[in-house]
Order: structure tokens, then C-alpha cells, then sequence
């Protein structure tokens, strides 16, 4: 019998999208899960991380300096708030180690990405969940649970799993709004597939403040989510912090050739962007023709609410899985309804469709 014991926090971690498999040993044929990119990632990336595979026994000394300096020059971005790291959840939990010690508050949206508690209850804070308004994070109600506890607050902007977004203009009432202690931090990975003219750029918040941090990926848009690759851009000073409490060469080798040669691809994100917008737009339209209620989304998937219990989502979920298509379900109660799907190529999202269909009939 063992004394050794995690503190409680680590107790308090649950699953915070994964349901478990109903679907048994169905072939799956058309993955719509996990907001991967049906399109890929770049060729050159492709093949710039097989050739880095040719010298994977040597750590990756510069990849970290060097791929931020790169990002830097892309997104035109001060060099010494980038810092990169394996996928943005790495950088989001570097941001709470930093920031939450046992009984501070992290402030959510209640119905936004639900893996952000969990960053709090790692570090044996408390997770404050800001009731949202339509699955939109609602910035009266996250001010109105700030207290003297309140250390950060930490939205996904657009937001996951409801691809709803806040204005600029929202964000930067947030901002203004929160004491100077608190650090706003912003996880923006699917910020390039944005049509809406209202969003904002977080980048220009961070370099006006000293309390914003933004966090992105290469695992959506760039397609190299299995290379596991992010960075976040923070004032200079929290970006020291950032690096300080990451692992020894956070970037792997394959992961910085590919994440260079996919900053430079412009054509191949550019054609990801167009046509993940247009499937999107038809393919919500679809799913509303019987009767699914499809949330508005600025990410590479929608959200859909099921509201006839007659024809549920779980039985949705269900009949999709036997036609070898796997969506997405979520286990919190306000998302029973719902099924989620990203956005694939035209023929999958047209088989989706039709079996929708085939369902309602």
C-alpha cells in the first residue's frame, strides 16, 4: 500500500471531449472528429520533415529560436514574445504553472473549450465558470465573477467546440476591464479560418499591454496537428517566464523543418482557408434543412443541436457511425444535443449530408 498521493487538484482532471467509442468495430470511412485538417499540410512541410528525419539523433538545439524568429518575420511580430512549443496546450499549461498557485481562480466561459478547468485544477486553483449567452463567451458575465482570487482569465476565441467568436471590440472592453493582475490569455487556434470583420488579431493587444497572451497552433490550418507544434506570443517579459518553465528543446526536429516549410507555403493555407469557408457555409446550410440548428461558426467545424428528442443526437451520432462516419460528441450536459463536425473535403461533407437525410426520412 502506497503513501505517495497526488495533490487533490490532479484528482479533480476529467475528459473534457472524448465520449467513449459507441461505434464498436465500425470501419470508419470519413473522420470527422477532431478538427484536423481534411487538406493536409503543405507538400514542402510534408517533405522538409522526412528529410529532418535523416538527422533525428541530434537534439534540436536552435529549432525553438530560430522557428520563432521565422514566425516573427511572418505574422510581423516582435521576435522576443514568440515562443514555441509542442502544440498550444503546451503553452497554455506553461501559462498556468506560471500564474495559479492553490487557491487562486481562473475564469472560463462555462460553455467554451473545456479542457481550460483543467489547466486550473493541475495547479491546485479553482476553475470559475462564466455562465456564456447563446455558446458565446458573454464578457459582462466573466467580469462579474472576478474577484480578489482571480489571477487569470482564459477564453478560446474563436471557441471550441461552439466555433463561436467575441468582437475586438469585446475583447478589448475584457481587457480594460481586468484588474492589473490578472493576464488575459487568448487561445487562437483557429484564428485563420476567421471570415467575421469584427474579430481582431490579438497580436495587437499583446504588444499595447503587459498582462495579454495569445496562443496558436500549426495543428489546424497547416495540418501537422500529429507533429504536435504551437507558439505563443506574449510581452517580452511573460514570454521569458514561458520559456523558463518549458521542457529541455521543446520543438523535435521533424516539427521545425515542417513548421518553416509551412510558413512559407502562403498558396496552400490560402486554398485550406477558401475552401474550408465554402464547405462550411454549404454544409450548415444542409444540416438546417432538417431542422438541425447549426450554431454560426468562424473554425473549421460546426456545431449542430438536435432538437427533436425523437430524433436525437445521440441517435444521430449513432446512425452516422454505422455509415462509417465518426463526428464528435461531448460528455458536459448543455452539449447532450449536439454533435459536432469538421470540415472535410466536398465528397465527404456531401455523403454527411445525405445520410442526415437518410436519418430524418
Amino acid at each position: 500500500m502506497t503513501n505517495v498521493t497526488p495533490h487533490p487538484g490532479v484528482l479533480r482532471i476529467r475528459p473534457y471531449m472524448v465520449l467513449e467509442d459507441a461505434g464498436g468495430g465500425t470501419h470508419i470511412e470519413i473522420n470527422l472528429a477532431s478538427n484536423e485538417s481534411a487538406y493536409g499540410a503543405s507538400p514542402a512541410a510534408i517533405a522538409a520533415g522526412i528529410e529532418a528525419m535523416r538527422g533525428i539523433e541530434r537534439y534540436s538545439e536552435h529549432a525553438e529560436k530560430t522557428l520563432a524568429d521565422a514566425i516573427a518575420k511572418h505574422s510581423d511580430l516582435n521576435p522576443d514574445g514568440v515562443v514555441c512549443g509542442f502544440g498550444s496546450d503546451d503553452l497554455l499549461a506553461r501559462t498556468a504553472r506560471i500564474f495559479l498557485s492553490p487557491g487562486d481562480e481562473l475564469i472560463h466561459s462555462a460553455n467554451g473549450y473545456q479542457k481550460i478547468p483543467n489547466y486550473a485544477y493541475a495547479n491546485g486553483a479553482e476553475a470559475v465558470s462564466a455562465p456564456d449567452r447563446a455558446f458565446t463567451a458573454d464578457i459582462d458575465s466573466i467580469l462579474s465573477c472576478i474577484t480578489d482570487r482571480t489571477r487569470a482569465v482564459m477564453i478560446a476565441n474563436p471557441d471550441n467546440p461552439t466555433g463561436s467568436y467575441v468582437s475586438g471590440k469585446e475583447i478589448r472592453r475584457l481587457h480594460a476591464s481586468l484588474p492589473d493582475n490578472v493576464v488575459l490569455v487568448l487561445d487562437s487556434a483557429y484564428l485563420e479560418y476567421v471570415e467575421a470583420e469584427d474579430y481582431e488579431n490579438p497580436a495587437g493587444l499583446v504588444e499595447e499591454t503587459d498582462n495579454v497572451i495569445m496562443t496558436r497552433t500549426f495543428s489546424k490550418i497547416y495540418g501537422l496537428a500529429g507533429l504536435r507544434l504551437g507558439w505563443a506570443y506574449a510581452p517580452p517579459a511573460i514570454a521569458d517566464l514561458l520559456r523558463r518553465v518549458g521542457i529541455t528543446f521543446p520543438v523535435s526536429g521533424p516539427a521545425y523543418c515542417s513548421g518553416l516549410a509551412a510558413l512559407q507555403d502562403t498558396a496552400h493555407t490560402a486554398r485550406v482557408y477558401a475552401e474550408t469557408v465554402r464547405v462550411r457555409r454549404w454544409f450548415g446550410e444542409a444540416l438546417t434543412e432538417n431542422g438541425i440548428i447549426v450554431h454560426p461558426s468562424q473554425a473549421n467545424f460546426v456545431l449542430a443541436t438536435f432538437p427533436d428528442p425523437g430524433r436525437s443526437a445521440r441517435m444521430a451520432y449513432d446512425y452516422l457511425l454505422e455509415n462509417g462516419i465518426a463526428a464528435r460528441r461531448f460528455p458536459m450536459p448543455n452539449f447532450s444535443d449536439c454533435v459536432r463536425f469538421t470540415i472535410g473535403f466536398d465528397h465527404e461533407m456531401a455523403r454527411t449530408a445525405e445520410v442526415m437525410r437518410e436519418f430524418f426520412r
